[in-house]
């Protein structure tokens, strides 16, 4: 018995470590599964990775060629744009010549034929609406050839009015008296002296300032808001001014002075040049407006005629009570500042962007004005200047008169001495035909 039951315990342990010895297989045996799951999923990560290295190695070289085709497209597209920007300045440049030109066509078209309509009208009778009297001065050659320039004149400066700002426009008709006496030099035989030279160069150079310097501006819009205010601060302008005429002239009489006041003929030349400068300005208005309304034109043209014939009134009441020095001078001064301050309130226009166009601008602004002052007051200025000066810049004008009237003669083309005169009273001849108009 003992021995059978010793078999038995024999047994049941060789069971237990057999069992036993199997249960460590298998737990062998999982972990080596589970080691062998890990080692293929980071394979997998791997392969992955490198699928991913390939696919964007495959895909580079698209890219690159995207991106070529990307910045091709954009200089491309900025190279067209800066080229229609080089066209767009350059089409404003010509345009904005072009309406200089006009502009200084149409000024000595203004000029030029007011003069030649006052020498007509030395052989003709005081115009009157008889028919006898409107022949005479249509079959007159000299003045119907001024009358018609005069006219020319005035349609050319609506053309240029309708292509360049106001700002642009008036300084460069303030030199008119400049081109005026130019062609009296070479037509009516004027003698001009230095200072005279001097005012028609420095009018000339502030042109070409202002044709550098100025900039085509696109006024879609005007703001109508401002355009009541600008009125209103006119009138009351120009009723302070006649108010302070009146004082001036109710203290002349008391005091029984029969000789001119410089207020008054200040006055006089400030009010006919604010009225020029306005109707330049309406004139651009109504361009600007015809958007709107076609009927805008003719009504601000109109209104443009009516300003203009205020101003040569006041004008020919100035020359007729005072010197023409200084009620020419006031004017054209008057006008182009007029032309420039309201030009940029009512119609918004502006300085040019670049410093050196607001340089070349303002430098042909003040040019344009110093020119003309000196052009109308050389006269005068000569008069101040020592003695010295004075016989020096005689003995040359009567050399340079000696030397034109020889060639003259030699041409067979006598000049009357009467024709003759100093180029600062050429306003005279140019303002008594205003007189007759007005």
């Amino acid at each position: 018995m003992p021995r059978v039951y010793e078999s038995i315990d024999n047994t049941f342990a060789s069971l237990c470590e057999i069992e036993s010895h199997g249960e460590r297989k298998k737990s062998e045996a999982g972990e080596g599964v589970v080691g062998v799951q890990g080692a293929s999923n980071g394979d997998k990560g791997s392969i992955e990775r490198k699928r991913c290295k390939q696919a964007c190695s495959r895909n580079r070289p698209a890219n690159r060629e995207k991106q070529k085709k990307e910045r091709e497209t954009s200089i491309s597209v900025a190279y067209e744009k800066s080229t229609e920007r080089k066209r767009e300045r350059k089409r404003e440049s010509r345009e904005m010549w072009e309406a200089i030109c006009m502009t200084l066509m149409a000024t000595s078209g203004n000029n030029i034929g007011k003069v030649l309509q006052k020498k007509g009208t030395l052989v003709l009778p005081p115009l009157s609406f008889k028919l006898k009297v409107i022949r005479a001065y249509v079959f007159n050659k000299m003045w119907i050839t001024g009358f018609l320039m005069d006219m020319s004149g005035a349609g050319l400066m609506l053309m240029a009015l309708s292509q360049a700002p106001v700002s642009v426009i008036q300084p460069v008709a303030g030199c008119g008296l400049a081109i005026l006496s130019v062609f009296s030099h070479f037509y009516l035989k004027e003698v001009l002296n230095e200072l005279d030279w001097v005012g028609i160069t420095l009018a000339g150079v502030g042109t070409i300032g202002v044709g550098v310097g100025g900039e085509e501006q696109n006024i879609t819009e005007i703001s109508l808001m401002k355009i009541p205010w600008l009125v209103i601060s006119i009138v009351l302008l120009f009723a302070l001014l006649n108010t302070w005429l009146h004082m001036y002239k109710k203290q002349r009489h008391e005091h029984e002075q029969t000789n001119s006041d410089v207020t008054e003929e200040i006055i006089l030349g400030l009010e006919s040049g604010i009225l020029f400068g306005i109707s330049s300005v309406i004139s651009k208005m109504g361009f600007v407006l015809s958007d709107k309304s076609f009927l805008m034109v003719p009504l601000a043209i109109g209104i443009s005629v009516i300003c203009s014939a205020g101003g040569f009134v006041y004008q020919t009441r100035g020359l007729k009570h005072g010197r023409a020095i200084v009620v020419s001078t006031c004017t054209s001064v008057a006008s182009i500042i007029t032309g420039v301050v309201v030009g940029m309130i009512a119609l918004g226009e502006k300085m040019p962007s670049g410093r050196i166009g607001r340089l070349f601008l303002m430098t042909g602004w003040f040019l344009i004005i110093f020119g003309v002052i000196l052009l109308v007051s050389s006269a005068k200025i000569i008069s101040l200047l020592p003695r010295s000066m004075r016989k020096k810049m005689r003995s040359n004008i009567e050399m340079s008169h000696n030397i034109r009237r020889t060639g003259s003669i030699r041409a067979k083309d006598a000049t009357s001495p009467s024709t003759i005169v100093n180029a600062s009273t050429l306003h005279q001849l140019l303002s008594s035909a205003t007189k007759e108009k007005a």
